[in-house]
């Protein structure tokens, strides 16, 4: 029983410390308030509204209406994002069946807010893929023959095979290289082991910025020159199913 009581009343005694303090914060306050407007009346009232405003009831209402706007905000955002990636896409979206477009959507949908949060009832909106057109199909047909035909599988190819070629070639040339200097290091008179030792650290590290260097330039081209034959690959397979819907479209 005396336990308990030690606690209650060392409680008693940091609830009446706390009070002091904030007894003197508020003082204190309410004296640079009255200072500030140089009107001990228009001190206090300021002084009374910051105790409104600044409770914890309205401090975590202000805190949720907050986040309640930005989850709306976010919304809005992936909504409007959503809209112009499905736009962007319709050329994929219009050739696939029903399941396979609402998929293909679902994946746009999830892409965009997988770093979002948004609301808890959020879901993805609705979207509707037009109804091709004969213009639409004559004009697309004429885009994709005008890539197919500016396209260079031959040069991608070719790309690719000396790039790797290089990539080789490059790095056994400057391996070689890097070896005979690091044996002339070694062979000089007149280096301490100190000196010896950084100057064959430096050559190693030189050779070996460059060949990383010559490695990542040619993994460029080789990437670029692959996503050339991707594209065209795409658009071949595009532009025959073009050509079948419209000739489906003119058979009518």
């Amino acid at each position: 029983m005396s336990k308990q009581a030690d606690i209650i009343r060392e409680l008693q005694e940091r609830q009446k410390e706390l009070q002091d303090r904030v007894n003197a914060t508020e003082a204190i306050c309410q004296d640079l308030l009255i200072h500030l407007y140089n009107s001990e009346a228009q001190g206090r009232i300021k002084f009374d509204d910051y105790r409104i405003k600044y409770t914890q009831e309205a401090i975590e209402r202000r805190e949720a209406e907050a986040k309640a706007k930005q989850l709306r905000d976010n919304f809005n955002t992936a909504k409007a994002d959503f809209r112009d990636m499905a736009e962007a896409n319709f050329w994929t979206l219009v050739f696939l069946n029903d399941k396979e477009r609402q998929e293909k959507l679902d994946d746009i949908w999830s892409t965009i807010t997988s770093e979002l949060v948004l609301p808890e009832d959020a879901k993805r909106p609705q979207h509707i893929v037009p109804e091709l057109t004969v213009d639409q199909l004559i004009n697309r047909r004429a885009e994709l023959l005008d890539s197919i035909n500016k396209a260079n599988a031959t040069q991608y190819n070719d790309t690719i095979e000396h790039c790797n070629q290089s990539k080789a070639d490059f790095a056994l040339s400057m391996e070689r290289e890097r070896d005979k200097q690091i044996a002339e290091i070694n062979r000089k008179d007149g280096l301490n082991e100190s000196e010896r030792q950084r100057q064959v650290s430096e050559t190693q590290a030189y050779f070996d910025r460059e060949i990383q260097k010559h490695l990542l330039e040619m993994n460029r081209k080789i990437s670029s020159a692959e996503v050339g034959l991707k594209r065209l690959d795409d658009h071949k397979a595009e532009l025959a199913k073009v050509q079948q819907a419209l000739a489906k479209q003119l058979t009518h």
